[in-house]
């Protein structure tokens, strides 16, 4: 499940033109939060650089799609499991657990990830 308190769920996803494979959860690097965001979440992928500005942490953004996105999901494994939308995402915790969602675009998407990782790092 994506759901907060879930680890990250595993989905093999491709990059590149060589379709080089890997995990969903070799995406998150130690130290790091990750943002990954629907194929057409890159409104999330703005605000997750700007909430690591803000908030001086370092956070990772990708976008995964089946056709289209930073990664591709060719087998629908990770779409199929997301249990968010194409303009969507998720926040995930350094240890690969996931720290926040959103089902959805949001207009006000800097603030509500700036916020929920504020919360998340016990700044609020």
């Amino acid at each position: 499940s994506t759901r907060p308190g879930h680890p990250l769920p595993h989905a093999w996803i491709e990059k590149g033109q060589n379709r080089d494979r890997t995990s969903t959860i070799n995406l998150v690097k130690p130290g790091r939060f990750l943002l990954i965001a629907g194929e057409e979440g890159h409104d999330w992928c703005d605000a997750a650089k700007k909430a690591s500005e803000t908030l001086g942490v370092p956070v990772d953004a990708v976008t995964i799609g089946h056709v289209k996105g930073d990664y591709l999901d060719p087998r629908l494994t990770w779409t199929k499991n997301r249990e968010f939308g194409s303009r969507g995402a998720v926040l995930v915790r350094p240890d690969r657990f996931i720290a926040w969602r959103s089902m959805g675009s949001s207009p006000t998407a800097e603030s509500d990830l700036t916020a929920a990782l504020a919360q998340v790092l016990h700044r609020a």
